[in-house]
């Protein structure tokens, strides 16, 4: 795993990867109430887009779609420059080219990518998908794809989390212990609406959140498993 900065500066891209079954959204979800001015923007919406408008010319994975990848960057750039925001992005990327892809454009535009992966043992995957009747068949097939992306997953990583014993709660408390200092944003960043009022969680996680520091790395599980798109 790479070393991050001690503070961020600027607007931060969360991106969450990893396996099927270790909670991206979820996760996604409760770390947007835990950083203040933060929101998620799910990368599969853009994949969900093209298929929509691109069904002459068949994919059997959006994310083989050259389109996909500059788009995806293209989104959170405007989307933080629109709102002032930090994005929390959750979406499962296997191949190393395309999750470069996606980074160089959002460094370029100078916003910081902190790089998560929620990782699991497969024996744990392997329970949580054929517990499950959501695409069971094609994320068992899937297996070997995790397996062979984790090493460079990892390298790549500023912070692996290992899943297995832990909820999303408890998952997205670790990663904002693991984050460098996020800088204070605009107002704006924390409104919910053009009311102009904070969201419930945002005014708590602003008046009791104590400023993240680096927290020790977590190790990851020694088993890698299946990701999915999200």
């Amino acid at each position: 795993m790479r070393e991050p900065s001690r503070l961020y500066d600027y607007r931060v891209i969360i991106w969450l990867n990893g396996t099927f079954g270790v909670g991206k959204t979820s996760t996604a979800q409760r770390l947007a109430a835990l950083v203040p001015g933060s929101r998620v923007l799910a990368p599969e919406a853009v994949g969900q887009f093209l298929r929509v408008n691109l069904g002459d010319l068949p994919a059997g994975d959006f994310q083989d779609w050259a389109a996909w990848r500059p788009l995806v960057a293209a989104t959170l750039i405007e989307v933080a420059r629109m709102t002032g925001q930090h994005m929390i992005a959750p979406q499962t990327v296997l191949k190393r080219e395309y999750l470069d892809q996606i980074f160089a454009p959002l460094r370029a535009a100078e916003l910081e990518v902190f790089h998560v992966v929620l990782d699991a043992a497969d024996a744990v995957l392997r329970s949580r998908i054929e517990g499950s009747d959501e695409a069971r068949e094609w994320r068992l097939a899937h297996l070997d794809a995790y397996r062979a992306a984790r090493p460079w997953l990892v390298e790549s990583a500023d912070f692996v989390v290992d899943t297995a014993a832990s909820t999303p709660p408890q998952i997205a408390r670790r990663i904002v212990a693991a984050l460098p200092g996020l800088p204070d944003l605009p107002e704006v960043a924390v409104r919910a609406s053009a009311t102009g009022k904070p969201r419930a969680t945002e005014k708590a996680a602003l008046e009791g959140q104590p400023k993240a520091g680096l927290a020790e790395k977590a190790q990851p599980a020694e088993q890698p498993g299946l990701a999915d798109h999200r």
